[in-house]
């Protein structure tokens, strides 16, 4: 598995930083860049690290993700001993609005059946029907990972990157970016800077275009 170290090292030798901590690019610096790097990653594929969790809902029709989630990407069933694993399936919410316009006050229960999401507020839901305080559901959503605490910023840091390691070339690539990004004032590095940043770009394209030929939905619609 990739390590910071590693991802360290060999930003350190593209940048020509023949020392162990860096001169013009600290591993400090490259550091926050990985850690800003994680973020820009989840906000173009939010897949790129998911959780599935239980989740427990609050009473009535609004819910809100946990503080450290980043944007809902699923609902699958109930979890509770009454709804006995009843399916929830996602409806459009200005439907529901149109056909019972008085839903969000309707009973309360723990057997959920429908989930609406918003893009536009990606981390609230609402359930229909409203949901009990014993109502549990089983969620996808993704997360932004934890950053690196400023110890590991050295060369010989055994702390896994923190997203799959098919990511370390995207991650490298946007470390790179923001370090050329620094002397952009040179048209050489600024160039190299739009460079690794097109790389970056263009492989997470590829990833959401692999990951969907690859999906065994996509085989299965196939057959």
């Amino acid at each position: 598995m990739a390590t910071v170290g590693d991802l360290l090292r060999r930003a350190r030798t593209i940048l020509q930083e023949i020392t162990q901590d860096g001169v013009r690019w600290t591993n400090a610096e490259l550091l926050d860049w990985l850690n800003e790097a994680y973020a820009t990653v989840l906000a173009i594929r939010p897949s790129a690290n998911t959780i599935n969790a239980k989740f427990a809902c609050v009473v009535g029709t609004r819910q809100e993700l946990p503080t450290e989630a980043d944007r809902l990407l699923g609902v699958v069933r109930n979890l509770s001993t009454k709804a006995q694993g009843l399916i929830v399936t996602a409806v459009d919410r200005g439907t529901l609005d149109a056909t019972r316009r008085r839903w969000h006050g309707e009973p309360q229960t723990e057997v959920i059946e429908h989930f609406m999401f918003d893009s536009l507020d990606p981390r609230r839901f609402y359930v229909y029907p409203p949901a009990s305080a014993a109502a549990r559901l089983e969620i996808i959503y993704s997360r932004v990972p934890e950053p690196h605490a400023q110890s590991e910023a050295r060369a010989d840091s055994a702390e896994l990157l923190r997203l799959p390691e098919s990511y370390a070339p995207i991650l490298l690539d946007m470390v790179l970016a923001r370090a050329f990004s620094k002397d952009a004032e040179h048209a050489a590095n600024l160039q190299r800077a739009t460079l690794h940043s097109q790389s970056a770009q263009a492989a997470l394209g590829l990833k959401i275009q692999g990951a969907a030929t690859a999906s065994p939905n996509a085989r299965a619609g196939a057959r």
